[in-house]
């Protein structure tokens, strides 16, 4: 009997040791450790990417920084070239060329935004999501739902994009040289 009742516990604390595994698991997977939207790409992982909106509802011609984080897992340096809200801006700028993204290194993760979505179209409420695709030189595209959080507490530390708004150049997510890099690494 007491070989009986030694197997069974031992055949116990096995599967509770390996339903913990997978519950560990399961939920680093499925729940991301932040509450900005997320996307893994080829070699590429965003993270964190979120908007600061407004406590009223914005109003068309308004700009929103976004911030975000990019980690390169490739030895090659990557580039995001674009950002596309569906209309729901004019453009979102970036860095003159793309935000570089250096292989084996991050980009962004700091309260400095990396890119500067210009020209509301209509209302924005804080609290809901832009559909945005971010379009790569090397990994490709992802669409993900950003969310648009109200200022804040923890935001209040967060910068706006720096320097004046300039001008444009050609492009469907046009770049812009804001100065210093907005992006830390």
């Amino acid at each position: 009997m007491r070989g009986i009742l030694a197997a069974v516990c031992i055949a116990a604390t096995a599967a509770t040791a390996a339903c913990g595994d997978l519950k560990q698991d399961y939920s680093a997977l499925t729940r991301p450790p932040n509450d900005g939207a997320n996307a893994n790409l080829p070699g590429l992982l965003l993270r964190n990417a979120f908007v600061i909106g407004s406590m009223q509802p914005a109003t068309p011609g308004t700009d929103m920084p976004m911030y975000l984080m990019l980690l390169n897992q490739s030895d090659r340096t990557d580039r995001l070239m674009s950002v596309d809200t569906g209309g729901l801006f004019r453009e979102a700028r970036l860095p003159a060329g793309g935000l570089e993204i250096p292989g084996g290194k991050y980009v962004g993760g700091t309260p400095f935004p990396q890119v500067l979505l210009a020209g509301l179209t209509r209302p924005l409420r804080s609290g809901g999501t832009i559909a945005v695709t971010f379009r790569f030189q090397n990994a490709g595209t992802a669409r993900v739902d950003v969310p648009v959080f109200p200022p804040g507490t923890w935001r209040s530390t967060y910068s706006p994009w720096p320097g004046t708004s300039p001008a444009p150049s050609p492009g469907s997510s046009p770049a812009v040289s804001p100065g210093p890099s907005p992006a830390g690494s």
